[in-house]
């Protein structure tokens, strides 16, 4: 599939580009990083350059996953990703940290989803790992319903699949789970 811009009222969803990867490096040098997600250790600007040059247009070549940066209306500069991995389906994404606590990722998480409704997908999957409120909170704010606890489906840089919470939009038939955290 060619890539393709989505919009919201605050933010534009466009293609990582090669200016973007001084932000990309720095935004992936965050310790929340390293806890939470599968992104190499240290993160190095080789690393952004290679996700920008391959890993993004690999995606959306093969229709395996589909990864768009997201700008505030009017602006150049990245504020964070999101991805649909098209297999399960399922959402990745990460905000640099001062882009926070805008609601900029759940706005995005809308768009996406949408997107991928009007699409044909029925159902799309979250998953992240337990503690990690922040993505639970997105998620919860743009309607997925918590399914519970268990290992993540996505591998780590260590091989792993640690203790994660998962969630499904739309909300699984019957009572939705309570969400954890606060």
């Amino acid at each position: 599939m060619a890539p393709f811009e989505l919009r919201t009222e605050r933010l534009l969803l466009d293609q990582p580009v090669a200016a973007d990867v001084d932000d990309i490096t720095r935004y992936c040098q965050d310790p929340l990083f390293e806890r939470f997600m599968t992104v190499p250790v240290p993160y190095s600007r080789r690393d952004a350059e290679y996700f920008v040059s391959r890993h993004v247009p690999d995606g959306w070549a093969s229709g395996t996953e589909y990864t768009w940066a997201l700008r505030v209306a009017g602006s150049q500069d990245v504020v964070g990703m999101i991805a649909l991995r098209t297999a399960r389906p399922d959402l990745g994404y990460w905000l640099g940290a001062p882009h926070r606590g805008h609601g900029y990722m759940t706005e995005a998480v809308r768009a996406v989803t949408g997107w991928a409704f009007r699409s044909g997908y029925e159902r799309v999957e979250w998953e992240c790992v337990a503690g990690n409120l922040a993505s639970a909170a997105v998620a919860r704010g743009a309607g997925f319903g918590y399914t519970g606890e268990g290992p993540s489906v996505l591998t780590f840089r260590d091989g792993s699949h640690p203790h994660s919470w998962h969630g499904v939009l739309p909300a699984p038939d019957g009572e939705p789970r309570p969400w954890p955290g606060p």
